[in-house]
């Protein structure tokens, strides 16, 4: 008897503490139909035990997401933290009183269910207003707004007509690509790429390859010095490749 004196007689004030260091906070208490609240459980403790929380949802109050995060030691303050948040969302107006909130601390000797004190939710209804046949006025900023600056419209125009470009000259190439594939002759492919503005050096290297070039002396010198020398003279090669062409 004794014994089991001395156990209550240590054990409440042990129930009484860590009673009061279970926090609930509603935030906010009051909101609109549609809106999210959090309801946040936080405990510290002396001795290391876990909160379980017990809870039935009253009409109307939909549970969106639960966050619980881990135990955590505090040195400073020697305490045991944890902390769940519920993030609920009220589907229409009225009052909602959480009375049915149950919290269980698991690790402890002999500690019961802790019921929580009710919180209660104020959900305010939308506002009604009278239909009227006058059109509503436009906002104020869009009154007061000037023109755009042309620095605006330039802005914007730049990068689209810089697109614009890109896309010419994407088709341009690619039309060269087809007519490149056209060509069958070397040295007329040679003459339509220059002409073009590009230096072939992969057609020319082909053709330097080739008997063709065995034969033609003077165009193989001129078209070996044009690829390896990188200096040439555009005019007079097309002409040179021109004439071996008639010939």
């Amino acid at each position: 008897m004794i014994a089991r004196l001395i156990l209550i007689w240590v054990t409440l004030p042990l129930y009484s503490l860590l009673a009061q260091e279970i926090t609930m906070t509603l935030s906010p208490e009051e909101c609109a139909p549609g809106d999210l609240v959090r309801l946040s459980f936080e405990l510290e403790s002396e001795t290391f035990t876990e909160m379980t929380i017990g809870y039935r949802s009253p009409e109307g109050i939909h549970p969106v997401v639960t966050e619980k995060r881990p135990i955590e030691f505090n040195s400073q303050t020697q305490c045991y933290e944890q902390k769940e948040y519920w993030i609920l969302q009220a589907m229409h107006s009225g009052e909602f009183l959480f009375s049915d909130l149950m919290v269980t601390l698991d690790g402890l000797a002999d500690i019961k269910q802790i019921k929580m004190k009710p919180i209660r939710l104020s959900v305010t209804g939308f506002a009604k207003t009278e239909d009227s046949a006058t059109p509503e006025a436009w906002p104020p900023y869009l009154e007061d707004q000037g023109p755009i600056s042309r620095w605006f419209w330039a802005a914007v125009m730049i990068p689209i007509c810089f697109a614009f470009y890109r896309l010419i000259q994407i088709k341009k190439m690619g039309k060269l690509m087809q007519k490149d594939l056209i060509i069958e002759d070397p040295l007329s492919l040679i003459s339509h790429r220059l002409r073009c503005g590009e230096f072939p050096a992969n057609a020319i290297e082909s053709w330097l390859e080739t008997d063709d070039a065995m034969c033609k002396h003077a165009l193989r010198k001129s078209l070996q010095h044009a690829l390896y020398a990188k200096t040439y003279d555009r005019e007079a090669l097309l002409e040179h490749l021109d004439k071996e062409a008639q010939i």
